[in-house]
């Protein structure tokens, strides 16, 4: 089945109209998933799909917690910054560009990096969004917080956010979309069957009449939402169909594990189906959710107050549901004597040396990134990197099911070093190899926390104070709050903080 039934809109014709001849003569390769020049441009950005933000971490460090290390996500961070690529503007909807850097790990190891953006000529002031059936599908057990009166409290309960973000999106449908609602808790029922989106009366009535019921059968409510779903695709009445999942991520009747949710959200997306988890409070099960949203067509966000609904709302609509390509799949390999080591940002990412995979790229009003570090292979006793070169050849669907060829080439030809060896052919890439330091070293810290307070503390001061000199010799003021964030999450370590999420009520 198609992933894009009808082509009703301006933006259902141009998403499906992505062909592979204009994309392979725009000259896109050596130039930007974060292109360039969102501000005061009309470029627009792309991102990857999977978890869209770090919030839960930075809340649970907020208020006094170490984060689980499934929190500290590298996308994540990436998809909060603006990292996006200068170079030639895109010619085609969708354009890659690269740049290389040279820098240090944490540990001294002389690397190569190439950074990849992905870059959208998409104006986002004249952007005509796919028409959209949402299912939502909303958690209404105990442990969310329905029957809580919060207003006032710095953080919300589940139930409070749900709500709010329930009448936010309702607010944005028109005449040509549609929604439904299923609600799950011990039983699981639909309030509101599908629904033309400007009954705005109807819709927020039901919103209004939401109320707690128990345990939490997540299975339940997924199942009564896909079968909703694929109803919805049959009919061909709207270009795109989501799920959107209302969830602080606890199931506790029926399935529960992350394997399983996985099969059931791989079985929609074979039908055309994609899945927003939206995940709520600060007991959140980030582990469950990240499971969910790395397949093809999902992703996922973080919020635990109630402002945060806003900035979401302003931020991701109606970007979220707006898919711009599947299954990016890259190839890469490295001058001879050099391999790809670490892959960061990638969803699906693995550390070997070929296949790294993307299941979604979504538009974006930040611009993300994928990065691979390169490094000397057993073959190669060199103590620095004079030069090397990655050639990458990429390959993804547009929504419309048209397979999409590109190559990209990139080199690093022993420009010279600075007096910490470092070297970036764009400015860019040297935030974006920091912040990739940075989480990698807070996730690594978070685990070892669980068994070993005083590795730790080790593992995250040296993050900390190689982040600190990366901002230092940057000179960039968006990283001051990452360097807070590194700061913090060091002093809870060392003061014994207890570790986990929890309900705050």
């Amino acid at each position: 089945m198609s992933l894009m039934s009808s082509t009703r809109t301006t933006a259902g014709r141009v998403l499906g109209l992505l062909a592979a001849a204009s994309l392979a003569g725009a000259g896109c390769s050596g130039g930007d998933f974060g292109g360039g020049g969102y501000a005061g441009s009309p470029d627009f950005g792309a991102t990857p799909g999977g978890v869209q933000d770090m919030s839960l971490a930075r809340e649970l460090v907020a208020t006094g917690k170490v984060p689980p290390a499934e929190t500290f996500l590298v996308e994540g961070m990436f998809s909060e910054h603006d990292l996006g690529l200068t170079g030639a503007p895109c010619a085609t909807l969708l354009c890659l560009r690269s740049a290389v850097a040279v820098a240090p790990t944490h540990d001294g190891v002389p690397s190569g990096w190439l950074q990849i953006g992905m870059s959208s000529t998409i104006d986002p002031d004249t952007f005509e969004r796919p028409s959209v059936t949402l299912v939502a599908t909303v958690d209404v057990s105990g442990s969310m917080g329905w029957e809580y009166a919060t207003e006032g409290d710095e953080h919300e309960t589940p139930g409070a956010l749900s709500r709010r973000l329930l009448l936010a999106l309702a607010e944005q449908l028109g005449p040509q979309d549609r929604i439904a609602i299923v609600t799950y808790g011990s039983t699981v029922a639909t309030p509101l069957a599908l629904t033309a989106g400007d009954r705005h009366d109807a819709i927020v009535e039901v919103i209004n009449e939401l109320e707690e019921n128990g345990s939490t059968n997540m299975e339940a409510g997924l199942e009564r939402a896909y079968g909703i779903a694929y109803d919805a695709i049959g009919d061909g009445e709207t270009d795109e169909t989501r799920i959107v999942l209302f969830t602080d991520a606890q199931p506790n009747v029926g399935i529960t594990g992350g394997t399983e949710f996985e099969s059931m959200v791989t079985d929609g997306a074979k039908e055309g189906v994609g899945i927003t988890v939206l995940g709520l409070g600060l007991g959140l099960g980030q582990e469950l959710v990240n499971a969910m949203s790395h397949l093809r067509g999902g992703n996922a966000f973080g919020m635990s107050k109630i402002d945060q609904v806003d900035s979401f709302m302003e931020d991701n609509w109606p970007w979220f549901v707006s898919p711009i390509a599947y299954d990016l799949s890259m190839q890469v390999a490295a001058t001879e004597g050099f391999a790809i080591r670490d892959s960061y940002g990638f969803p699906e990412g693995t550390e070997e040396e070929i296949g790294l995979d993307v299941s979604t790229v979504f538009l974006s009003k930040r611009k993300g990134a994928l990065l691979l570090r390169i490094a000397a292979d057993e073959s190669n006793s060199a103590a620095a990197l004079d030069a090397f070169a990655v050639h990458a050849s990429l390959r993804y669907l547009t929504p419309a099911g048209e397979p999409i060829a590109l190559q990209l080439d990139a080199t690093y030809e022993g420009q010279a070093l600075d007096a910490r060896g470092h070297y970036t052919e764009q400015p860019s890439t040297a935030r974006t190899v920091a912040l990739a330091l940075l989480v990698t070293g807070m996730h690594e810290a978070a685990g070892l926390y669980e068994e070993s307070q005083s590795a730790a503390v080790e593992r995250m001061t040296a993050a900390r104070d190689r982040f600190a000199a990366d901002a230092e010799a940057l000179g960039d003021a968006t990283l001051t709050p990452e360097l807070e964030l590194a700061s913090d999450l060091l002093a809870l370590m060392e003061a014994g903080a207890p570790q986990g999420s929890w309900y705050p009520y």
